[in-house]
């Protein structure tokens, strides 16, 4: 018996000990935060796992007494040892202080030691994306990276990005950088037309740039190529440096796993015009309304200087009570219903005059945005794969405006053989709205007609946009001359579009040997964007209204092949040298057709017209052709060389021109190993970079070629066009300088980068002006010199730790100038751009972008008033005089912008934040001029009742021999605004365009594991974001960050009737299973 009863009980001994037992940690660095992708090893066997993006791993083995060895680059290998089956929680890996050992992703997609670069690279990881996800990429790194400025147009979500990376170095060029993804680049222009050419009735509408459209769920990193001399490899695009997307890719594990994140916030308001609430709409204190062109009191005008508000007055207003001619109830603006056979009017019974102070910001809603992933990974030992859907609905602030995007990306990395790997990634992303705002100046933005609507209005009264017994013929407002109805707007003026888009690339990587390899690759992005604008009935301008179809197709595709051979010399040289070659086809195809005026209310068609139709096809083709070569070479991990050589030739340049070489050498040294340092000393790196690369045109810009115009009766008509072309254009050289330092303290708890830099460019393509007898207005041609000289800086911080609790750091630093050092023999200014109230209107209506030799790109020319010692000079009226030239109003670059990040840590709490603070620049206001002209604006109330004298000086002599005495002329209010503030006065509605904004917060919580793993996931975080929550500023009536858009670029340094800008603020949850 007590034998049986030992068997028996050794039996079952060995049963237990015999199963498999599951190992559960989560790896972290020494600030808590987690460590995606470490490897787990169970030492003496071939047992592996992977940590997942948390930081968490799951390792079976059927031993109770084992060790893991947990690795992963940048950080120190340790080992961990599991006696009687108990393994901690948490496993911390010390950064390793041999940095050598992180590696970045570089040009052509190569990943390098860091030490190694002699220019400057910052990488932004998947957690700093996802910690508060934005809709478009870009704004992500907005206060992130040193270098960097991101701004925006205001259209809300979708709107476009821009980002320039340390300056603007061509004049009249693209000053964006390249966007990179998986080592190709694709398109990120912004094709947009002017809609309904017409005059003042141009309004633009931003329909978003390329990289808005990729899902920063599918991006593992970006990295920022700052320099020519990081970026030269790719070629002339890269003149104003690289971001490289890395995407996700699946890992190297058995199993298949499943994520997903879920992201629902909410936007309001966060600026909003200051306006008074004291007077109402009218003039000279007197309104009421007739038939809102002018039958009434002061109905045909739409200034704010009518009435006081809430005095207990009652007047008739558009949304009173009245008849229609045959005693039916209708509103007063119902007018046509009111109208008797002899043109008089039923009469209106008044209504309370009364201040509406929330009339603007009722009219907006509340912006609803959700965001969901799920992402599927498998693998193998070979080899992974990540397939991955996304969805985005957004419902805007403006009524009536929304953006849809689908996506679903799929990632491999296979490899096929010991010697043949094949990595594929594509993306499918179909974006689609069925209104998309209109921008600028003019009554298509409904910010314009509110800039126009008088204090006492109750916009909520236009809901019902069309006139009684008139539907889809006349909308009903207060003022019929000026304005459209600002629902009509949104809901019947519609801007919509469908795009699909296809992007990705394959790479064939065969390794001849463990020293030599070969990679082919092919990247295409292809997009098809079919757009249509709706315009009703009775539009301001467009009785008969119009529809117009817009479609625009892009396509770019990118070949390359690249051999690599790394070796060494002897025991202190290594060395990697590369060669290869590049085959970019690049084609953009833009038609439009229009019916400028419809045959029958509300069908929108093309064959829906009842004028001509008018149409125009353009195609743009470019093609370039590279060879490049490039080695890197180290001694003794303590020296590195770098050294970079690409031609091109160019399509957009004449044969003999069309050949253009880059170069590009740098060293860097790494001093914590060759030169005995302080041991509070961890890591320090000294680098200098130089290079030179070379930058093309657009196409077509050799020869001249006639254009069809419009038909003249039965014939056709061909112009030639204003600008004379040139055939022996050059390209734009780019020349650079860069030195920079790293260094770490204290076992890198403290990291520094600084970097100084110098670009300068050459043979700037610009349109110089000749005399219109020749037949253009501009000729192309090269000339002009601009150096940009900077500084910038950035710092990592471990803060403080104590068992729990962390507080880490990021900030950076920059500051830039760039200076118009030459400009073309004969040529003492050049205009770069305009932004006119009236698209093509120039003169006095315009800000004027002007280069100048020894003045700022970025610099600003506009009208204003003489001066005498800095103060105005009013005339005997009391109203300032216009001097009659352009001035300098200022420049919109920035002195410096900083960024500061914080993270907090407490056991499985999260709290980041990040503050963006921009000092300096100006910016021009429409806002503030408009406002002030029409008296809606808070500032506009002194002297309402006494009148306002301006503050400057009057001449009481003679034009021959002033004296200025000070001005005492009293001037009513709406006379004085109505002049000072005028359109063609720039120079009156100039702000700082300084900020100081909380760009993001975040508060996340991992929720308990034990609990987790009980209801079947890996891990489940949930967390509270905001977006934009605070703004600090001068400016009381908008963000200064959002700019206007005019064509298809926005321009800086320019408000012109902005959107509000808005916080946001929601809730997220990730999990994985």
């Amino acid at each position: 018996m007590k034998f049986s009863f030992t068997l028996l009980l050794l039996l079952s001994m060995q049963l237990v000990f015999g199963q498999s037992m599951t190992y559960e940690s989560r790896i972290l660095d020494v600030s808590g935060i987690p460590i995606p992708g470490a490897t787990v090893t169970e030492l003496g066997t071939s047992n592996v796992a992977i940590s997942d993006q948390d930081g968490r791993f799951r390792i079976s083995s059927s031993k109770q007494n084992l060790t893991l060895r947990i690795s992963f680059i940048g950080f120190e290998t340790q080992d961990v040892v599991i006696n009687d089956g108990v393994l901690k929680k948490e496993i911390k890996l010390l950064e390793s202080t041999e940095s050598l050992e992180e590696f970045v992703v570089t040009a052509l997609g190569v990943e390098r030691q860091r030490q190694s670069l002699s220019s400057a690279v910052t990488t932004i990881g998947a957690r700093e994306l996802s910690d508060v996800p934005q809709t478009n990429l870009i704004n992500s790194l907005s206060g992130q990276v040193a270098g960097v400025q991101i701004t925006n147009g205001s259209s809300g979500v979708g709107s476009s990005s821009r980002i320039i990376i340390r300056g603007e170095n061509s004049i009249s060029g693209n000053n964006q950088a390249l966007i990179v993804i998986d080592g190709v680049p694709i398109i990120n222009e912004q094709i947009t037309s002017d809609l309904f050419n017409d005059g003042a009735n141009i309004q633009e509408v931003d329909f978003g740039n390329g990289a808005a459209e990729i899902n920063p769920d599918d991006i593992e990193s970006i990295t920022i190529l700052k320099g020519p001399g990081s970026a030269a490899l790719y070629g002339a695009r890269a003149a104003n440096g690289v971001v490289l997307i890395t995407t996700k890719k699946g890992r190297k594990k058995q199993g298949i796993g499943v994520t997903t994140s879920s992201l629902l916030t909410f936007d309001g308001l966060l600026t909003l015009p200051d306006y008074q609430n004291e007077y109402g709409g009218g003039s000279n204190g007197q309104y009421s309304f007739q038939n809102g062109i002018g039958a009434g009191v002061n109905d045909g005008g739409i200034s704010s200087y009518g009435p006081r508000l809430n005095q207990g007055l009652l007047i008739a207003q558009f949304d009173s009570p009245s008849v229609d001619i045959n005693g039916n109830p209708v509103r007063a603006g119902d007018v046509i219903s009111r109208r008797r056979p002899d043109g008089t009017f039923t009469a209106i019974t008044p209504t309370p005059w009364i201040a509406r102070p929330d009339n603007v910001r009722d009219f907006f809603r509340t912006g609803v945005t959700s965001q969901n992933n799920i992402a599927v990974t498998s693998g193998n030992e070979k080899g992974g794969a990540r397939i991955a859907y996304s969805n985005l609905r957004n419902e805007g602030i403006l009524p009536n405006t929304d953006l849809k995007r689908d996506g679903l990306a799929l990632s491999i990395n296979q490899a096929l053989t010991e010697k043949f790997r094949v990595d594929l990634f594509t993306n499918f992303i179909n974006s689609r709205s069925d209104n998309r705002p209109n921008l600028g100046y003019g009554y298509e933005n409904v910010m314009y007609g509110f800039n126009w609507t008088g204090r006492n209005f109750d916009i909520s009264s236009l809901r019902d946009y069309w006139q009684a017994g008139q539907v889809g013929i006349q909308h009903f407002d207060f003022n019929y001359l000026w304005l459209t109805n600002p629902y009509l707007t949104l809901f019947e003026n519609t801007n919509s579009f469908v795009k699909n888009r296809v992007l990705g690339n394959l790479a064939l990587t065969y390794d001849f040997t463990n020293k030599l390899s070969l990679r082919v690759r092919t990247g295409i992005d292809n997009s098809s964007d079919s757009r249509a604008f709706r315009r009703a009935f009775s539009t301001n301008r467009r009785v008969f209204g119009g529809y117009r179809e817009d479609d625009v197709r892009l396509f770019e595709m990118n070949s390359d092949i690249l051999l690599t051979y790394s070796d060494q010399f002897n025991s202190d040289w290594l060395y990697s040298v590369s060669a290869g070659a590049n085959r970019l086809d690049q084609n953009i195809n833009y038609s439009y057709t229009e019916a400028n005026q419809l045959a029958l209310p509300g069908i929108y068609t093309i064959e829906n017209s009842r004028v001509p139709l008018r149409g125009s096809s353009q195609i743009f083709d470019k093609r370039i052709n590279s060879v490049y070569a490039f080695g890197n070479f180290s001694y003794r991990s303590v020296l590195f060389i770098d050294l970079t050589l690409r031609n091109d030739w160019s399509s957009t340049l004449p044969a003999e021109n069309n050949s253009f070489a880059y170069y590009s050498g740098g060293l860097s040294y790494v001093l914590s190993k060759g030169l005995p340092l302080p041991k509070s000393i961890s890591n320090a790196t000294v680098r200098f970079n130089v290079a030179s690369v070379g930058n093309d045109t657009n196409p077509y810009q050799l020869n001249n070629t006639f254009q069809f115009n419009q038909n003249y009766g039965s014939f056709t008509r061909v112009t030639n066009g204003t600008v004379l072309n040139n055939p022996n254009l050059k390209p734009e050289r780019l020349n650079s300088l860069e030195a920079g330092m790293a260094f770490g303290l204290w076992r890198d708890r403290i990291q520094t980068d600084i970097a100084v830099f110098q670009n300068t460019s050459i043979n700037q393509i610009i349109g110089r002006p000749i005399s219109t007898a020749s037949g253009f207005s501009n000729i192309i041609e090269n000339g002009g010199e601009v150096r940009t000289r900077g500084l910038e800086a950035s710092v990592q911080a471990l803060m403080f730790e104590r068992g729990a609790f962390s507080w880490s750091l990021e900030a950076n630093f920059t500051t830039y100038r760039s200076v118009v050092t030459e400009l073309p023999e004969g040529v003492d200014q050049y205009v770069t751009g305009e932004a006119s109230v009236f698209r093509g209107a120039g003169g006095s209506n315009s800000v004027f972008y002007i280069a100048r030799k020894n003045g700022r790109i970025g610099d600003m020319y506009g009208s204003g008033f003489q001066e005498f010692e800095g103060q105005t000079i009013f005339g005997s009226n009391g109203l300032p005089i216009q001097d009659g030239r352009l001035r300098l109003l200022g420049n919109y670059n920035p002195d410096f912008f900083v960024g500061l990040t914080n993270q907090f840590r407490y056991k499985k709490l999260q709290l980041g934040f990040v503050f963006d603070w921009r000092q300096g620049g100006t910016i021009v206001s429409r806002t503030k001029a408009l406002g002030s002209t029409s008296g809606v604006l808070k500032e506009t109330l002194e002297g309402r009742e006494t009148g306002v004298v301006g503050q400057g000086v009057m001449n009481v002599g003679t034009p021959e021999n002033p004296q200025y005495v000070p001005n005492t002329t009293v001037v009513p209010a709406s006379s004085f605004y109505n002049n000072f503030f005028d359109r063609g006065n720039e120079a009156s509605a100039l702000y700082d365009a300084s900020y100081l904004k909380l760009r993001q917060l975040s508060l996340y919580y991992d929720l308990p594991q034990q609990w987790v793993n009980s209801i079947g996931f890996n891990y489940i975080k949930v967390g509270f974001v905001g977006s934009n929550l605070l703004l600090f500023t001068e400016n009381p009536h908008f963000d200064p960050e959002l700019n206007a858009m005019q064509g298809r670029n926005l321009t800086y340094g320019v408000e012109d009737m902005s959107y509000p800008s808005t916080r946001s603020f929601g809730f997220s949850i990730k999990t994985e299973f």
